[in-house]
């Protein structure tokens, strides 16, 4: 298995012991745990990218991690409270583009297509972990105008992304031929 490979393994298996130190009380640790795994997320790339080692196993898990990290620190920021109220908008928001791109992608292979990431999903990606890394320190303005920005940047790559597959995948009924 490739080095970017195994970043990408770990910061999927970083998700459950950030998870239960947010949820135990233990911020700091948190905020270390989840920093290590941001950081996968940059490496990951850099290194298969620098190696020559991209992979299909690297392209098809490393947003599955990302998802995961992502999703994880929704949850428990909500369940702490620490994301309630009108912060639920981005968190639905940014939830069910997730969700709604995996989908995307899942259709596009059956069809042999790919939904390759773009740069500005990468810094949504990024303005995301980092939002979500100042809110794991604490609740904060600055943690909250993140996670808006965050939101908006989700919507619109999730908008981008349907109207690239909407392009490659035919939505009409398959013609059938006129003999009995």
């Amino acid at each position: 298995m490739t080095l970017a490979n195994q970043l990408t393994l770990l910061r999927a298996i970083l998700v459950v012991p950030y998870a239960v130190l947010v949820m135990t009380g233990y911020s700091i640790a948190a905020v270390v745990v989840f920093g290590i795994a941001a950081a996968t997320d940059l490496l990951d790339g850099y290194v298969a990218r620098r190696r020559q080692e991209e992979t299909a196993l690297g392209r098809a898990l490393d947003p599955i991690a990302d998802k995961m990290l992502t999703t994880t620190a929704l949850i428990v920021l909500v369940a702490n409270g620490t994301l309630a109220g009108l912060m639920l908008i981005p968190v639905l928001a940014i939830a069910m583009r997730e969700l709604w791109v995996a989908g995307l992608r899942e259709g596009l292979v059956e069809q042999g297509g790919e939904l390759p990431v773009s740069t500005l999903a990468k810094g949504k990606t990024a303005t995301q972990l980092f939002a979500l890394l100042i809110l794991t320190w604490g609740a904060g303005v600055f943690g909250y105008a993140l996670l808006w920005i965050a939101a908006a940047l989700t919507v619109i790559t999730g908008l981008h992304y349907t109207n690239e597959v909407f392009k490659t995948l035919s939505f009409g009924v398959t013609p059938r031929s006129n003999e009995t």
